[in-house]
């Protein structure tokens, strides 16, 4: 019994020494930032005021009725109108709209004759599984409720044919065509989640205990003199082997026909680095003052679950609130989850992915310029700067 109350004590007495990371803290903390940032970023669970851009080629007052019945839902926001044809891809890339709903030529016309029944079509954008089911509930519904108006109206006409009764009882419907992930694929989503997320992961602890590791071996002052850039260059081998090691994986799944890979890969590689890298940075960052390797792995709750959590892996980025959805950004496996989903699944090339890169590079650009920063204050307090002559 002496025994299994020592071990105890030595553990409480090993979280409160400063040379590991503070458990009996942590706990409470991570518990409560959790509840309190997560409960207000998913106030709710469902996509609410979903964006969904609108093809309408028949162009009635009809059409425009039902554009505005469905833009005033809850569930729906009409973000854009197009009288012509215009590819879906387009308009869901960069999770733009959730989905492309269709409305064929002569639609008024078609229906007002009751002739047949008419479908109108909604493409949903199913490269994340979650994002569309409210909204195809409440097109649904809306429709339902319109084509029971008019089935009221038609129902009294006697000597129909069989064709003519149906398009009379339910004049027109709603059909759901899955774009980006027609056979409910996991290896398309899910898979391939979890193998950017456990990567980043130990790429997170690794890049984390780099700061940690140097001054307990005293190299930390001599790394300092040789400059900002050789600091972060520390970090390339990591990104490198994070780059090949997904690579591989995702050549295998397409190799054996078991992930759907749209894009052109070459166009896809540069953003596996580029998140590797950011996710280098960010680790240089938050433990840059650690002064063992176990207190710079503390930070990893900081880099990868929050990106894993808001970049669309686990639950639809409709579920955040524009302001939540914009600071998602700062996590780095955000913008990989982002990229992948462009260029692997939509098909993005190279110059319709442009602008996205060059917001990425200006990311990472940002975190180089902060660990600089951080580099600067550091060597400042060098005595080696102390007796360099002041300027």
């Amino acid at each position: 019994m002496n025994n299994i109350f020592k071990s105890v004590v030595e553990e409480v007495l090993a979280m409160r020494s400063g040379h590991l990371p503070p458990y009996h803290k942590m706990s409470l903390m991570i518990a409560t930032i959790t509840c309190i940032i997560f409960s207000i970023v998913f106030s709710h669970g469902v996509v609410i005021e979903g964006r969904i851009s609108v093809i309408d080629l028949d162009h009635s007052s009809f059409s425009q009725n039902l554009i505005e019945q469905i833009n005033s839902s809850t569930y729906i926001d009409v973000a854009d109108v197009y009288h012509s044809p215009v590819d879906p891809a387009d308009l869901t890339v960069h999770e733009k709209t959730l989905g492309v709903l269709y409305l064929p030529k002569d639609l008024e016309k078609n229906l007002l004759t009751g002739r047949r029944h008419i479908n109108i079509g909604y493409l949903a954008d199913y490269s994340n599984e979650a994002q569309n089911a409210s909204v195809i509930e409440e097109l649904n519904a809306i429709v339902g409720e319109i084509s029971g108006q008019m089935a009221g109206v038609s129902a009294g006409k006697l000597g129909l044919a069989q064709n003519e009764t149906e398009a009379a009882l339910n004049p027109f419907s709603v059909k759901v065509r899955r774009l980006f992930d027609p056979v409910y694929s996991a290896t398309n989503t899910t898979v391939t989640s979890f193998i950017y997320f456990f990567s980043s992961l130990y790429l997170g602890l690794s890049t984390l205990m780099i700061t940690g590791r140097l001054r307990m071996s005293g190299q930390f002052e001599s790394v300092l003199d040789r400059g900002p850039l050789a600091m972060i260059a520390r970090l390339l081998p990591y990104a490198l082997f994070y780059t090949t090691a997904i690579t591989m994986m995702y050549a295998l799944l397409i190799l054996f026909g078991q992930l759907r890979f749209d894009g052109n890969y070459l166009v896809f590689l540069p953003s596996v680095f580029m998140t590797g890298m950011c996710i280098g940075l960010l680790a240089l960052l938050l433990s840059w003052h650690a002064e063992n390797p176990g207190q710079g792995a503390a930070y990893m709750i900081l880099i990868v679950p929050p990106g894993f959590i808001l970049g669309g892996a686990t639950m639809a980025v409709g579920f955040l609130p524009l302001w939540a959805y914009t600071a998602s950004h700062a996590f780095p496996l955000v913008w990989g989850y982002k990229l992948y989903r462009d260029i692997a699944l939509r098909g993005q090339t190279l110059a319709e992915m442009t602008g996205i890169y060059g917001l990425f590079l200006l990311y990472m650009l940002c975190l180089m310029l902060l660990v600089s920063l951080r580099w600067y204050r550091s060597y400042k307090a060098t005595p080696a700067a102390k007796m360099l002559p002041a300027d």
